[in-house]
């Protein structure tokens, strides 16, 4: 008997992988390619710059569209690389003046870095963009949106929880924006945390393992439009605060994770000019707000915007100096590891600095000491601690253990459950670029702890409910009339 329909059945779940090894053997082919042009002096630097960018340009619209309208965490983590580590060649091929072979990063004279540098910062970047996308690509599969359910129980001990911290939290966030202002600005996160966190009481601030966990619980269970649009109006508002400081990371990272969410329920994707105008206004308002750092509150919001791609394409020089000064950070590689996984618990101090413990520290220190001891600095980024791991082999093994973890992400966001477990995570996973190798991992940490507490208090909330009930049945029970003897 013939069996044509296991066949085809076989052919068509055959052809997507085909299609995604044609399309990561002929980006691996391309690059191969222009390496040997590029040795042979055939390729120059502005054109390795402009092949970069156009690397990293197709690889968003091709993730955009093999995942169903950006339906995966590997598209915006595409976005966040190509924004950190190429908003420099994005500038440059905009007609920009700005030069990637140029260290500009902190220092008060720009130094030049070997070609061979120039290179291998390029070639370790498109290999990352590829190695990442490529497990995402091979083991994709859409889904229908998840169904709350019976976890749907769980969203009226998730509402009393955020309106309860809501003050609390706004207290907390006015009264850190107070003792910035008071005490330096935007530097004060880096050279007085501790001091800034001492400022209020250790009771307020264990509100925010709360607040974040309950709000995020609210946007991926909630199906009501108009509760949903009212709970993440207030987190924002309580969180406008900490955007006055000069902060902008974790809240911009947590809007792309919120944003995956919101497609995850919908199963359809974004529209193109809804994405652009989302892009424009986030791009606007991180200009305004990376201007109250250094302006002393006069910002220029409309004036920054034409840097703002230059400058958030800094921490490539980040990518380079580990690469030309290998042999300076890669004995300490262990400590910063180590380090790292502590980042989400211990407050940054730059005043009391010490060698080979944090990489970004080393880094601010080779290039500006001054600078740095008064409390800028330069930021990490996964592909310079991926360089100093394992050279070009690093940075292969590290992003594609990436694309796993983006790919693993993915694949769980079918269940509610993990669906928030992913949103919790996923904003330190999307600051890699611009963060330490292992950052996200103490992060997922202290998500375990938020759960823990939420787990407690759902006992707890339980155990009330149901006592309230018994009372209030025992209460309904009483008859309160006189009872008459019947003679």
């Amino acid at each position: 008997m013939s069996s044509f329909p296991p066949n085809s059945a076989t052919g068509a779940a055959a052809s997507p992988k085909l299609g995604a090894a044609l399309e990561v053997l002929g980006y691996l082919t391309l690059i191969a390619a222009a390496t040997l042009c590029y040795l042979m002096g055939w390729l120059s630097c502005e054109g390795a710059e402009v092949l970069t960018a156009l690397l990293l340009i197709s690889l968003i619209g091709l993730a955009w569209k093999r995942f169903d309208g950006g339906r995966h965490p590997c598209f915006f983590f595409l976005c966040t690389l190509t924004l950190f580590q190429a908003g420099q060649l994005l500038a440059y091929c905009a007609g920009g003046t700005s030069d990637i072979f140029h260290v500009t990063l902190m220092t008060w004279y720009q130094f030049g870095l070997p070609r061979n540098v120039a290179a291998l910062a390029l070639l370790s970047l498109a290999l990352s963009a590829i190695c990442i996308y490529a497990p995402c690509r091979w083991n994709y599969r859409s889904f229908a949106p998840p169904r709350s359910g019976s976890f749907r129980r769980f969203l009226p001990y998730l509402y009393v929880l955020f309106w309860l911290s809501v003050p609390v939290q706004l207290f907390k966030n006015y009264r850190y924006y107070e003792y910035a202002k008071e005490h330096g600005g935007y530097l004060v996160l880096f050279l007085d945390h501790g001091g800034m966190a001492a400022s209020i009481p250790i009771a307020v601030r264990a509100i925010s393992l709360i607040s974040l966990p309950a709000f995020v619980g609210i946007f991926v269970l909630e199906g009501r439009k108009k509760f949903l649009r009212v709970a993440t109006v207030i987190y924002f508002l309580i969180t406008a605060p900490v955007l006055l400081t000069g902060s902008r990371g974790a809240i911009f990272s947590l809007v792309l994770s919120l944003w995956y969410v919101a497609k995850v329920k919908s199963g359809k994707p974004a529209r193109l000019y809804a994405l652009g105008l989302v892009g424009i206004g986030l791009i606007l308002v991180a200009a305004w707000i990376g201007s109250l750092r250094i302006e002393n509150d006069k910002s220029r919001p409309f004036a920054a915007p034409s840097q703002f791609l230059a400058t958030q394409g800094a921490s490539f020089n980040v990518t380079e100096v580990a690469i030309a000064y290998r042999r300076h950070f890669a004995p300490y590689i262990p400590s910063y590891l180590a380090s790292e996984l502590q980042s989400a618990f211990v407050a940054p101090d730059q005043a009391n600095y010490r060698v080979g413990k944090h990489f970004n520290d080393d880094v601010a220190m080779f290039l500006n000491p001054t600078d740095f001891l008064l409390g800028r600095g330069t930021g990490s980024a996964y592909l310079a601690e991926a360089y100093l791991v394992g050279g070009l082999w690093g940075i292969v093994l590290v992003s594609g253990l990436l694309g796993a973890l983006l790919h693993g992400m993915q694949a769980h966001s079918r269940n509610p459950l993990t669906l928030f477990l992913v949103a919790m995570i996923l904003p330190d996973v999307l600051w890699m670029p611009r963060g330490g190798l292992l950052d996200w991992v103490s992060a997922s940490l202290r998500v375990g702890i938020s759960v823990l507490l939420l787990l407690l208090g759902w006992y707890f909330y339980r155990a009330l409910a149901r006592i309230g009930c018994v009372l209030w049945r025992d209460y309904s029970a009483v008859d309160h009339r006189v009872p008459t003897l019947g003679i």
